[in-house]
């Protein structure tokens, strides 16, 4: 019989034998005092320790006596991994508790007891000898160990409560955390299946606004002195039933310098503009997609829409990742956990770009990891597949847009005189998918390149071929000439290739292909050397390009990677040879670039280093090193280093930055070796309305830019999913977002705000099971799926249930006990909520149930198998008035042909 049985059999047997014990008066051991008590099997206890909802892994024996319960003290030292060190030959018990401070020790011989909570107290009848060891009352052990044990005989547990975190509790959370996540990892989440919450659109929602401040004065030394008081506000709302963001900058001097504004709706399931079935249309200061051969990615003043996939990617091969950098903030790349670039704030535009990203066959996950001033770490996750079913059969995407390049909706300042007279552009495209590894487009682009407009179409067919998959392109510019490209990209073994060839027909001249180029030809491989037992990724190619001048181009690139222990090195060599047929001269160039994130003594570093290994100005160009110490949870000290070879000045930085509640601060000082020092003081803060108690509030996170959602858990007594008059909320209740823990509690009224949810992303969003204080209380549901706006609160409820137990004996069809049968437990949505094998004498056990109707099944595995019906029994309702179900003796049934042939010939129900 296993142990959890066990228990169950016991706890009940030890439950009856109290009540008798407290009704028969000619009970033994109800006249017994603790000087006479001796110890009988009668009395015997099997229990398990239970901190929340965690059963601790080793039983604890005990036994139940006149005043109450006693354990085993060595089971509980086991149990609770305490570093207590019990000696029943000198008859003490010596260690600490929870903390290297918190001395114990227990001494029978001189029967006292001394511990930080208690100063060398007498033992009082409070320890008893038995066959075990050493039991003592769960009482005497509450005030030695400064937490609560509560003994639960009908349910075989002791409960520990304690008002302050204890470190195998945390170990344990650790744990549970990391198993949940691993789990959800390992599963293909399907967010259809799951309830949607949505919040609709309004005809006005007050915005929310980030604001980033900074004031800095520099003596430049021979340059003289500077001022500079910069401004950023970006706001998020709705207006006329559509989101709309602005962002506000400033020049230099604080005047006005740029203001953006856009008006979208962006929609994953095609909702948008009726039969277009459009999933992005944005108006204002929008974007235009790439294209394959002609014109690259612009923004601008305009409008654009489209039905594509949020994850297509417009060019073979290569990617492209835009994205909002505030004021003073940075952005490192990550391609498949390799640090690839590294890009600052220089220009103030508000925006970061990594343009020309290469794509592996397979996999491509790529982290955009935002680092504010403040000490803010953001983190952006995209992938981009590459040689996966490229479109469904039959489906077809489009888009479209205009717009007047570089310009602003609204200009203002320098702006409007820089962008004096415009150039608009114009574009639109389709793809249509053949079948599961073929597809096809078209498209079709305008721009003014130079003093001309130019008109450029082109298409393209792709196609997978085992593990490698290729493209034929091509671009026809109108009264000029053809360029034609093919690539390919595949994975031979351990070695990912890709090759392109690229040739000009004509006057061809586009963005993307020079109009003095004849030809392009290369070849690039990644791979991974493994050096023991670490993994070094290495990546080289070679690139040759003639030019209709005459001269041609070699280039050859060999770069890796070190990421090991929190150390992320990238190194990448180039080299360079320029030939000059027409007057028979060559040159080479050779460059280093250097690049690392790690943690040195304590101490995050970001490091970026430049090196010319030829011609007359070899040597080191440029290093730039910021290393950041954290300083407990809100302070960060950070000391900054930049040289540039060509003015051959160095400048030394150190900033404190500090993070509050409402807002964030930062002060930096620098001085140069060329005499030249200043200061910069840096504010972040945002503002917004405040959806749990009316009005606004303040926070140091970015609102503006990111989604929230407010959410309400509350104790669903009667299983029924929904809040009813008298059903109370639940307070201190940790919520999940996706795959991650947030901070967020619920307050008094059992709500909670969760904010930086990434925006137009689906999430299910869903109740941290480690933070309920009850053991016996279980989310209803998973969760909710949300998909977050930016600075719009999306409202849903969270059911929490109180639960019970699901038990029976499983039978085979021969009609003996059969184990190791995998069952499910189905809700009535058709969801599986519990899985559970039977035992080897056919007995199974679903426990934490939550309150509910359910169906019993065969896992398809199983009922495969054996070639059994799936089907159990059905209408299996726990409640506050049965919250234990027993099914009773089921015996399986064989399948019926028509149902084996389904399952073979499918893999189906």
């Amino acid at each position: 019989m296993s142990n959890r049985r066990t228990r169950h059999w016991l706890g009940a047997a030890a439950s009856f034998a109290a009540a008798l014990g407290l009704c028969a008066p000619g009970f033994a051991q109800a006249n017994q005092s603790p000087d006479n008590w001796q110890v009988s099997q009668d009395d015997f206890l099997l229990l398990q320790l239970m901190v929340k909802n965690y059963r601790l892994t080793h039983d604890v024996r005990g036994y139940q006596t006149p005043d109450g319960v006693c354990l085993d003290l060595a089971d509980v030292i086991q149990s609770m991994d305490l570093p207590v060190r019990l000696d029943k030959k000198s008859r003490r018990a010596t260690g600490w508790l929870f903390a290297e401070d918190q001395k114990f020790t227990l001494d029978r011989s001189s029967n006292t007891v001394q511990n930080v909570n208690t100063a060398s107290a007498p033992l009082t009848n409070e320890i008893y000898d038995t066959p075990e060891g050493w039991c003592v009352e769960s009482g005497a052990l509450s005030r030695w160990f400064g937490v609560t044990f509560k003994p639960d005989l009908y349910n075989s547990v002791v409960k520990i409560e304690s008002d302050r975190p204890l470190p195998f509790i945390e170990a344990i959370e650790r744990k549970s955390r990391a198993a949940r996540l691993t789990k959800k990892k390992a599963q293909v989440f399907d967010l259809g299946k799951y309830p949607h919450a949505e919040a609709e659109y309004r005809l006005w929602r007050a915005p929310s606004i980030d604001v980033n401040t900074r004031v800095s004065y520099r003596d430049g030394g021979t340059s003289g002195e500077r001022r500079e008081t910069r401004y950023e506000l970006y706001a998020s709302g709705e207006i006329a039933a559509v989101s709309v963001n602005a962002r506000l900058a400033s020049e230099e001097d604080g005047r006005p310098d740029s203001l953006r504004v856009k008006a979208f709706r962006y929609d994953h399931d095609g909702g948008l503009l009726g039969p277009l079935k459009a999933t992005k249309v944005e108006a204002g200061d929008a974007s235009l997609r790439s294209g394959q051969l002609s014109g690259a990615g612009a923004v601008g003043r305009g409008a654009f829409i489209s039905n594509e996939s949020f994850t297509r990617n417009s060019r073979f091969s290569a990617t492209e990742f835009r994205g909002v950098l505030p004021t003073g903030w940075d952005a490192e790349l990550y391609r498949n956990g390799q640090l690839i670039a590294f890009q600052t704030d220089e220009d103030g535009d508000g925006r970061y770009e990594f343009l020309d990203v290469e794509l592996y066959f397979g996999r491509n996950d790529f982290e955009v990891i935002l680092y504010g001033p403040q000490g803010q770490i953001r983190t952006e996750n995209y992938s981009q597949p590459v040689g996966r079913a490229l479109m469904r059969p039959g489906e077809f995407e489009y888009w479209g847009g205009i717009l007047q390049q570089n310009h602003d909706l609204i200009e203002i300042g320098r702006s409007r005189a820089a962008h004096a007279g415009g150039d608009w552009r114009w574009g639109t495209g389709a793809a249509y998918g053949l079948d599961d590894r073929t597809s096809i487009s078209a498209g079709y682009q305008s721009f003014m390149l130079g003093p001309q407009r130019r008109h450029f179409a082109e298409a393209a067919l792709q196609r997978t071929l085992g593990s490698m998959q290729l493209e034929l392109a091509g671009s026809h510019e109108f009264g000029a000439g053809f360029v034609t490209q093919g690539n390919l990209a595949a994975r031979i073994g351990g070695i990912n290739l890709s090759a392109d060839a690229l040739w000009v027909s004509g006057q061809f001249n586009s963005e993307l292909v020079s109009a003095n180029l004849d030809y392009r030809t290369g070849m690039r491989f990644d791979t991974a050397l493994k050096l023991g037992s670490l993994r070094m990724p290495v990546q080289g190619g070679v690139g040759r390009a003639r030019y209709k001048d005459g001269t041609k181009v070699t280039d050859w690139l060999i770069g890796t990677a070190l990421g090991v222990r929190g150390i992320n090195l990238s190194a990448n060599l180039s080299h360079q040879v320029v030939e000059d047929e027409l007057v028979g001269a060559s040159s080479a160039q050779t460059r280093l670039a250097l690049l690392t994130n790690t943690r040195i003594f304590g101490l995050r570093v970001r490091g970026l280093a430049n090196f010319r290994l030829s011609g007359i100005d070899k040597g080191l160009q440029t290093v730039q090193l910021q290393s950041d110490k954290q300083i407990g949870e809100r302070t960060a000290l950070s000391f900054e280093t930049e040289y540039r070879a060509q003015s051959d000045v160095a400048i030394f930085g150190f900033g404190v930055s500090r993070r509050f509640d409402k807002f964030a601060v930062r002060g930096n000082v620098d001085a140069g070796t060329d005499g030249s020092f200043g200061f910069r003081l840096s504010t972040s803060f945002s503002l917004g309305p405040d959806p749990a108690n009316g009005g606004f509030r303040l926070s140091e996170r970015k609102l503006a830019r990111h989604g929230q959602a407010l959410v309400t858990i509350f104790r669903d007594d009667d299983g029924d999913g929904v809040r009813d008059p008298g059903e109370e909320a639940i307070e201190d209740v940790g919520v999940e977002a996706g795959f991650r823990r947030t901070d967020a509690l619920t307050n008094d009224k059992g709500m909670a705000l969760v904010d930086e949810l990434k925006p137009f992303v689906p999430v299910l969003v869903g109740i941290d099971e480690g933070s309920l204080a009850d053991p016996f209380l279980v989310p209803a549901a998973k969760g909710v799926v949300v998909v977050p706006r930016p600075g719009v609160p999306t409202k849903i409820e969270l059911a929490v249930s109180p639960s019970g137990e699901i038990e029976g004996m499983l039978l085979g069809t021969n009609g003996f006990e059969i184990g190791g049968v995998e069952l499910e437990l189905v809700d009535r949505a058709g969801n599986v909520v519990a899985t559970t094998a039977s035992e080897f004498d056919g007995f199974f056990l679903f426990d934490r149930v939550a309150y509910g109707t359910y169906s019993l099944r065969l896992a398809r595995g199983s009922a495969r198998a054996l070639g059994v019906e799936r089907e159990l029994a059905k209408q299996l309702t726990l409640a506050r008035d049965k919250d234990i179900v027993r099914t009773g003796v089921t015996r399986l049934r064989t399948a019926t042909a028509t149902v084996i042939a389904a399952r073979g010939g499918t893999g189906e129900d």
